[in-house]
């Protein structure tokens, strides 16, 4: 009798959980179907009632797009009872039909094939596609003519809301099928709710299965949300905490935080702070994820132009789909398309700095045995240095595709060691599932620093099969099938696998599992692909990538703000390397110094003094080979492409910072201040590296950004009292 009402509780709780899952559905579901409607059919006709023509009057018929990437047909009065009709493709205009006659206030029928009618984002595209139209029988106007790609709710009937020479009129006759229902607006009156709800179900699967794990999510945020608010999650008392850093220094990250997100929000808008904001070579994820949902890879020749692979005359990007997978929910509900690229960059960033927190705390924990933090210092030191003296400031110069790639990328990285080291700490654990998954799109976002990741999981997998070596080398054949052996080498086998579906989804692609095929590459003709053999990776590059990364400063100082720039290694003094692509690079040492102080020494330290600190360090330093390696061999070399070794510097640094509360107290405020003075001495080198970048190094940036730059320049040379050249 006791054991039924907490029965009874929790079947009442469980139907609370699905009932939030089914409503979020059902307002999901509502609010796809009244945005999206069924594909049109290429060819509609038309009831038009015309009115009195006043000439020289232009009126629309039907618009699709939004402003600066739209097509429109109109009409054109010649006279009160004559007109022609008009196709204008955004800019360059477009053909003019014969003249037709009309009685005004009389029915005529107009038959159209319109390119815009099928034209969605994510279908398959082609430069140019047929316009026909046909008056009363009579064909007057037919020219294969271009057209832009749309959105399922961007046509308009009678009416112009996008822009243009007819914005904002309208047609003043009378539009209707051939029914005789009224059409104005969106074209809703073709199409039943019912018949709109089935197109939804089964031409937009994609679309469904989001909506389907929105709803999923919702369902156990409610159940979250019910425990913490019955304090199921939060019991009455709090446990003792251990001695030292016992209070956490929540707020000091926090802080830290807000300082270091309002500097690189200020970079990457260019002191606008606008983050909805359409960035030139910035929407290529927005049309990736329009295709996955329509369970395509391709994309519109647009979404990527010069940078585009060329393959049986479909386009492909080389950028791993994990950005496009998380604007899924953004494409689906059309919010932001083309726009979201810096609230993205952002976002990543801040994801980053979250993971740096969370491995300070770990390695605190695993330094002093117990559930404490890390000391408050410690914490603003990394997280400053972190996110003002590293790439990951860096690349808040331009908010374009090549730098979110890498931003994402590193967060998911970060986010998948923190949970590595985790699992090598409680081997008993499952915290190695989420460091697959997050190492995995890391792979698919920055497939360098996702290979480091899924190494380092790897590596963790076999430090826990080598743990007990003397089972090993008593019976290493029972050993190795034992269930726990067996789940460790499947581990293992899964971040191989990580790695693998990168090659795995190029073959997709391309049908080759070269990750990027440059012999499809629209920019690379044969002279080109004969200069590095074709290939993406050479031995001979090894030398000059390795100074370029790791050991020669590169560096110049000049008289005008400001002051220090990258040059780079010179391939003069390389005549063996094969490099495609050689951009302006800081060696780490010199782009980063608080950070790789605490890593190289700090970490040298701790393995040193530190015993427990000496095997994650030594996973760490094993799995830093595979991904150094492929940098060192590349055929290009970029200041950006640095960010690929911060997950493991990061990681190192923290393990170093810790380290030094093994020091004397005099000592350890000296060691920390030092590192305090090389965090500034690293804010100013990639502040002066991004704003140089930002302001006459790359492509794209708005032009009153370049020129607030200019101004910056002289302003500050003249207040120092240097003579400009």
């Amino acid at each position: 009798m006791s054991a039924h009402p907490p029965t009874l509780a929790r079947h009442s709780r469980r139907a609370l959980h699905w009932c939030v899952g089914f409503a979020t559905f059902a307002a999901l579901m509502l609010a796809c179907v009244s945005r999206n409607l069924p594909p049109l059919p290429r060819e509609l006709t038309l009831e038009v009632t015309f009115p009195v023509g006043l000439p020289g009057r232009m009126e629309p018929l039907v618009s699709a797009g939004i402003a600066g990437e739209a097509d429109f047909l109109g009409i054109t009065y010649l006279d009160a009872t004559s007109a022609t009709f008009f196709y204008d493709y955004w800019g360059f205009g477009g053909p003019v039909s014969e003249r037709i006659t009309f009685s005004p206030g009389s029915r005529h029928s107009l038959r159209i094939t319109l390119p815009a009618f099928t034209a969605l984002r994510g279908n398959p595209q082609t430069p140019v596609a047929p316009l026909r139209l046909e008056f009363d029988g009579r064909e007057i106007l037919k020219q294969d003519v271009p057209y832009h790609p749309r959105a399922p709710n961007q046509i308009f009937f009678g009416e112009n809301p996008v822009g243009g020479s007819t914005e904002h009129q309208s047609f003043r006759g009378r539009l209707a099928t051939t029914e005789n229902l009224p059409v104005l607006g969106t074209p809703d009156a073709f199409f039943s709710w019912r018949s709109r709800l089935t197109a939804w179900f089964f031409l937009k699967p994609g679309e469904v299965l989001v909506v389907a794990l929105l709803s999923l999510a919702a369902a156990f945020f409610s159940r979250w949300l019910l425990n913490a608010i019955t304090g199921r999650w939060f019991p009455s008392g709090s446990p003792t905490l251990p001695l030292g850093h016992t209070r956490a220094p929540h707020i000091y990250f926090f802080v830290t935080l807000a300082v270091c997100a309002t500097a690189f929000a200020y970079v990457v808008t260019g002191g606008s702070f606008r983050f909805y904001f359409p960035e030139v070579f910035g929407s290529f994820y927005d049309y990736q994820a329009a295709s996955l949902l329509h369970g395509r890879l391709d994309v519109p020749e647009v979404a990527l132009g010069s940078e585009a692979f060329l393959y049986a005359g479909k386009h492909y990007g080389y950028f791993g789909p994990t950005p496009a997978l998380l604007r899924l929910p953004f494409v689906t509900f059309d919010l932001g398309f083309g726009q979201l690229s810096r609230s993205f960059l952002l976002a990543y960033y801040l994801a980053s700095l979250a993971a740096v927190y969370a491995l300070l705390t770990q390695a605190s924990r695993l330094l002093t045995g117990r559930p404490t933090w890390p000391a408050r210092t410690d914490v603003v030191l990394l997280i400053a240095s972190t996110g003002l003296g590293t790439t990951l400031f860096f690349v808040s110069s331009r908010a374009y595709i090549y730098h979110e790639a890498i931003l994402c990328g590193v967060a998911f990285a970060l986010w998948s060691s923190a949970f590595a080291l985790r699992w090598l700490a409680q081997p008993t654990s499952r915290w190695w599932l989420g460091a697959l998954v997050c190492g995995t799109l890391a792979v698919h976002a920055r497939p360098p620093v996702g290979l480091f990741a899924l190494s380092l999981l790897g590596c963790v997998a076999a430090a826990h099969l080598l743990r007990p070596p003397l089972s090993l080398l008593r019976s290493p054949v029972s050993a190795l099938r034992s269930p726990a052996s067996l789940r460790l080498l499947a581990i293992g086998l899964l971040s191989v696998l990580g790695v693998l579906s990168f090659n795995g989804l190029s073959y997709l692609k391309f049908k080759s599992f070269d990750g990027a095929p440059l012999k499809y590459h629209v920019q690379y003709h044969a002279a080109r692909l004969a200069a590095i053999e074709g290939k993406n990776f050479h031995v001979a590059n090894f030398r000059h990538n390795f100074d370029g990364y790791l050991w020669r400063p590169h560096v110049v100082f000049k008289p005008t703000f400001p002051y220090l720039f990258a040059s780079g290694p010179g391939l003069d003094e390389y005549r063996d390397a094969k490099i495609d692509l050689a951009e302006p690079t800081l060696a780490l040492p010199y782009a980063m110094p608080a950070v790789f102080f605490m890593a190289v020494v700090g970490g040298l330290y701790a393995a040193v003094r530190w015993p427990g600190s000496r095997l994650p360090l030594s996973v760490l330093a094993v799995a830093t080979l595979p991904m150094a390696t492929a940098l060192f061999l590349a055929i290009a070399i970029s200041q950006r492409y640095t960010a690929d070794f911060c997950p493991a510097l990061l990681i190192a640094a923290a393990f170093g910072l810790v380290s030094a509360e093994l020091l004397p107290r005099r000592l350890q405020r000296l060691v920390r201040l030092g590192v305090a003075i090389l965090a500034v001495v690293a804010l100013f080198i990639t502040t002066a590296l991004t704003l140089h970048y930002q302001g006459e190094g790359v492509w794209g940036v708005p032009k009153d950004v370049t020129e607030h730059y200019q101004t910056l320049r002289k302003t500050v040379d003249i207040f120092l009292g240097f003579k400009r050249p």
